[in-house]
């Protein structure tokens, strides 16, 4: 981590599974855990990605992290609808991914969502 750090600028992207994206079950208790260790480190923000596949899990990271990072469930809602689906497939789900973030704490909320 401290090497990272002192190479890193932006933000730092902690990958919070291991394996391949979209795989696995994200332990969101340890990416609570682990936010705190990895800004002892860095003073960037640190967003999270890597097994975020709902609006739960985004609320649970958002609340610990800067930043949330969804990839691979974008990916397969627009690989799994017919073309003229894939926009409103693809809102609705940002949708109730925004919603859950802006329910969190306004400073914790700030943060999650980028602004």
């Amino acid at each position: 981590m401290a090497q990272v750090a002192r190479m890193a600028s932006g933000y730092v992207y902690y990958v919070s599974l291991k394996g391949v994206t979209g795989a696995g079950h994200l332990d969101s208790e340890a990416v609570g855990q682990m936010i705190p260790r990895i800004r002892q480190h860095v003073s960037i923000p640190v967003g999270v990605g890597f097994g975020i596949r709902d609006a739960r899990t985004a609320q649970a990271v958002g609340s610990a992290a800067d930043a949330v990072i969804i990839g691979t469930k974008i990916i397969q809602l627009i690989e799994d609808q017919p073309r003229e689906k894939v926009v409103p497939a693809v809102r609705e789900f940002l949708a109730g991914i925004r919603e859950a973030l802006d329910a969190l704490p306004a400073a914790t909320a700030k943060n999650a969502a980028g602004r």
